[in-house]
């Protein structure tokens, strides 16, 4: 699936159990129908076991986007859901405001697509539980 609506591009693309939620643009209260949309369609999918929302082409992350990143990290620990993964690339816009509310020592953040999906069946957990990927 893929659609542009409102300013923000936004894709769901499947890698065996994974499902990558893929958004671009500005996400805000006038676009986060589409956010909620397809987050709602990947969690809601059988066969995922992990769900990446890719944020590396977000140009602005407002509180809306915050509230829906809340939301799915809640789901994940509410309920048998998909792990959650987050693709943020650090010289970006959407890191600071994930910063400053404290989400980065929630949510399992990634520099890169394929960092996440490398690790999508190997842990489960918050952020500062995250195995060393370094080496």
């Amino acid at each position: 699936m893929t659609s542009q609506k409102d300013g923000l591009g936004c894709s769901l693309q499947r890698e065996g159990e994974v499902l990558v939620v893929a958004l671009a643009g500005a996400v805000d209260y006038t676009t986060i129908h589409t956010m909620r949309g397809a987050l709602g369609e990947a969690f809601a999918d059988a066969r995922a076991h992990t769900v990446i929302v890719d944020l590396s082409e977000v140009e602005f992350l407002g509180s809306a986007g915050i509230a829906a990143l809340v939301d799915a990290a809640g789901a994940q620990r509410d309920r048998a859901a998909p792990a959650l993964r987050v693709v943020v690339d650090d010289s970006r816009p959407v890191v600071r405001p994930i910063q400053l509310t404290g989400l980065d020592d929630v949510l399992a953040l990634y520099r890169t697509r394929e960092d996440a999906l490398r690790d999508a069946g190997r842990w489960s957990g918050s952020r500062r539980a995250a195995p060393d990927t370094s080496r």
